[in-house]
């Protein structure tokens, strides 16, 4: 019996580990984040190997920020699109039009610094929160 409760016990850290929800998120200063975003206007196909995005390869997702208040997505599960960012309270808020969905994304520093990031929004599983990995940063 004890070790059945010692392997749920450690199954359940694992599973909560895995959609973070024990990361401390901070809304910071607007020009901490500033370094996340392209400095020029999304193009029409944007190129993922060059421009700056963040990445968690596990969902997986892929997300580049331009200044002209739009981003470009890549869901290698569902494709790609565009949508629009702004800056609320020391938060990137993410929002995009799909056919079955709409998209709403809260882009969060993982430190006062804002050296990492993590997203969170809710897909057809629940609430999700992935800690991204900086590309081209």
């Amino acid at each position: 019996m004890i070790i059945k409760t010692i392997l749920l016990s450690a199954l359940l850290v694992l599973v909560s580990c895995g959609k973070g929800g024990n990361a401390k998120l901070y809304k910071v200063e607007p020009g901490a984040l500033t370094k996340f975003v392209n400095q020029k206007s999304m193009s029409k196909k944007p190129n993922l190997t060059l421009d700056k995005s963040i990445v968690n390869t596990s969902y997986p997702i892929e997300i580049a920020l331009y200044n002209d208040g739009r981003f470009y997505y890549d869901l290698p599960n569902l494709g790609d699109g565009k949508g629009t960012w702004k800056l609320n309270g020391g938060v990137i808020e993410l929002k995009a039009k799909r056919t079955l969905f709409d998209m709403y994304i809260e882009v969060k520093a993982t430190d006062l610094d804002a050296k990492s990031l993590t997203i969170q929004f809710t897909d057809r599983f629940g609430p999700n929160t992935l800690k991204m990995v900086n590309n081209n940063i």
